[in-house]
């Protein structure tokens, strides 16, 4: 997958107004992406290695455990009128 996301992106270079293959490129890329944030979540070790391998960037999804702790730095919203309750 990587060599044709490689291999894609040279085509691109040479063809800017190639736009089926850009959108080609862009699902490689998204599928690459949540195949790599899956592997994250399952293992890590395996992640790591895999990425130093293939040579690319990518960030792992960081870890929210509950509602709380990822919205509880947004101010709280206007609360429900009553009728609506």
């Amino acid at each position: 997958m990587t060599e044709r996301i490689s291999y894609l992106t040279k085509h691109l270079k040479v063809h800017p107004k190639d736009f089926s293959t850009r959108r080609g490129l862009v699902a490689l890329v998204n599928k690459r992406r949540r195949l790599l944030n899956y592997l994250a979540r399952e293992d890590e070790e395996r992640y790591a290695s895999l990425v130093s391998s293939l040579g690319i960037r990518h960030k792992a999804p960081s870890k929210v455990d509950n509602k709380a702790e990822k919205y509880g730095r947004f101010p709280p919203q206007k609360a429900v009128k009553k009728h609506l309750q």
